[in-house]
């Protein structure tokens, strides 16, 4: 028989191990402590229900402080498994640091006065190195600041920086009058924002500071900012159908991209800032790619989905940007954006209906709706 997925699983304060085998109908368990095994099988009527039955052991055995270490993983497998925690706030935010990985994780809203949440530090192999309380709930969004050796978190509109030296939070807002804010992060500047202010830095000095406002579009408020990678410009949206390019230098409006993509809801800079990657709520064909040198809207029938709906959750890019991934609820699908192709698809395990991507070095992570970290070979 040949084996389908085989995981193994460790529990590093017991000791204990457990491998778990899945061949088509079967699954194989085998627990190891103190160099002991006892090995298990069952069988079930279709492989469907075998693979049913090995997902819901593996994560019985993750909720117990297992970690899924797979070395040996092949493209589109998982090399971890983490049990972050329960509790889904559509919070799924996460990002590597030179100390490790800080995933969000859901304390408790037991009552409008306490309320808990948390960021855990973990290694690449799931080792636990610490619990951060968070001075607010809900980090929207994390990323590593490399000019300042800190954390940028967006907690529920709310912009705090997190020193990795100091371990001490700093509020760098003092509220905000519309629930709409952003954080982002190039090499050398980083900006952030909460209505109806955003600015953007180069370390302790003030680039742009720049005023704005919003209107709810169909329920939505509509608004996504994101840095250029030189740092040179923003790509700003406010406005149902438009963009705007804004020059950080002096705040002047240098492009103004419109057409019918409605509001959007993700955006990336790519190829050296001449390209716009965008992704807005509803539009039958979610990803958008802007020429911002010609003022063309591309078509890249290569980087389209190979399945008969082209709507996504997220996607992102490495760090050379020369891999695209576009998660589509629970499958992720894994693009060349170099050569313009398509490599490979996975279905990404212990999510419910979505997972937020984002690449950890050369390994690709997820913060899944269910509570699990992972990293996967892409």
């Amino acid at each position: 028989m040949n084996i389908e997925k085989k995981h193994t699983l460790v529990d590093t304060q017991s000791g204990k191990e457990c491998i778990l085998t899945l061949y088509s109908n079967k699954v194989l368990i085998e627990n190891i402590k103190d160099s002991k095994s006892k090995v298990t099988e069952k069988e079930f009527a279709t492989s469907a229900e075998a693979l049913t039955f090995f997902s819901k052991k593996e994560w019985e055995l993750l909720k117990k402080g297992f970690v899924v270490r797979n070395k040996n993983a092949s493209a589109g497998e998982p090399l971890l498994h983490y049990f972050i925690g329960t509790g889904y706030t559509g919070c799924l935010a996460f990002d590597n640091t030179p100390n490790g990985v800080y995933v969000y994780k859901h304390g408790w809203f037991k009552t409008a006065t306490d309320q808990k949440d948390f960021l855990s530090l973990i290694d690449i192999e799931g080792n636990l190195i610490e619990i951060i309380e968070l001075p607010k709930i809900l980090a929207w969004d994390i990323q590593y600041n490399a000019i300042k050796d800190a954390l940028l978190l967006d907690t529920d509109h709310f912009i705090f920086e997190y020193s990795l030296a100091t371990k001490k939070f700093n509020s760098l807002t003092k509220g905000f009058t519309k629930p709409v804010s952003f954080i982002s992060v190039s090499s050398e500047r980083y900006a952030f924002g909460s209505h109806p202010q955003l600015y953007v830095f180069n370390k302790d000095t003030v680039l742009l500071k720049y005023t704005f406002d919003v209107e709810v579009v169909k329920g939505k408020l509509p608004f996504e900012v994101v840095l250029s990678k030189s740092g040179q410009w923003i790509a700003f949206h406010n406005l149902e159908n438009e963009i705007k390019v804004i020059q950080v230098s002096d705040g002047k409006v240098v492009k103004s991209i419109t057409g019918e993509f409605g509001v959007i809801s993700q955006m990336e800079f790519a190829e050296n800032d001449t390209i716009l990657v965008v992704r807005s709520y509803g539009w039958p064909w979610s990803i958008r790619y802007f020429d911002l040198v010609n003022d063309i809207d591309l078509a890249m029938p290569e980087l389209q989905l190979p399945s008969h709906s082209q709507q996504a959750s997220w996607f992102c890019f490495n760090g050379d940007q020369s891999k695209l991934v576009i998660v589509q609820n629970k499958n992720a699908f894994v693009f060349d954006f170099v050569n313009k192709t398509f490599l490979h698809s996975f279905q990404i395990e212990h999510s419910l209906k979505t997972a937020r991507p984002k690449f950890v070095n050369d390994l690709l992570g997820f913060r899944t709706d269910y509570g699990c970290f992972s990293l996967y070979n892409v």
